[in-house]
């Protein structure tokens, strides 16, 4: 096995030890516990953002949700983001174009842009999944709109429709763009 590493290294142009691809450590972490919690529609949904746009030079978003039992979010689509979903724990099911799907612990989603979908948590258990976004940008909705949770515990009141309407209204109509369906998730 060793021979045939070395017959392809002699065949591939390999950079110099002096290349910035051996040396610059542009890698990161980051902690089970750390960045920023944010609450949602009254804590339904509570995002900790892992990994923004400004630590991936705009390439990658993280969020790690956790999402009340019952909880299901609007039926939206990105025009500009790629949408991806691991299931850490509960059971999922999510809207996608016009039909759906259920997905469990383990299982991958993946959303292209442009796509209609949400999901909700059909358990009686709050459930987790880790969001991802490609490009970054869509986790800047959660820091700028989530509310920041209160040291005492108590949850932020629920979204009204207006207050919805006003983040809608906010929003780049080309970036996010809301797609409700009356029967969603009948």
């Amino acid at each position: 096995m060793d021979e045939a590493v070395n017959d392809m290294d002699l065949k591939a142009a390999v950079p110099g030890r002096d290349d910035p691809i051996w040396t610059a450590a542009r890698g990161f972490r980051v902690g089970k516990s750390e960045g920023p919690l944010k609450l949602l529609n009254g804590g339904q949904e509570q995002g900790r953002v892992k990994v923004t746009g400004d630590q991936t030079d705009g390439r990658l978003a993280l969020l790690e949700m956790y999402v009340a039992p019952g909880f299901g979010n609007i039926a939206h689509a990105h025009g500009d983001e790629d949408e991806a979903f691991y299931i850490e724990s509960g059971e999922f099911r999510f809207i996608n174009g016009s039909g759906t799907f259920d997905a469990g612990p383990g299982d991958f989603v993946y959303i292209p842009r442009g796509t209609r979908h949400a999901f909700k948590n059909l358990t009686d258990r709050t459930a987790t999944l880790l969001v991802f976004y490609t490009p970054a940008g869509p986790e800047q909705f959660f820091l700028e709109y989530g509310d920041d949770p209160d040291p005492s515990g108590k949850m932020p009141p629920e979204w009204t429709p207006e207050k919805i309407a006003s983040i809608i209204a906010a929003q780049d109509p080309h970036k996010v763009i809301p797609l409700p369906g009356e029967n969603d998730w009948a």
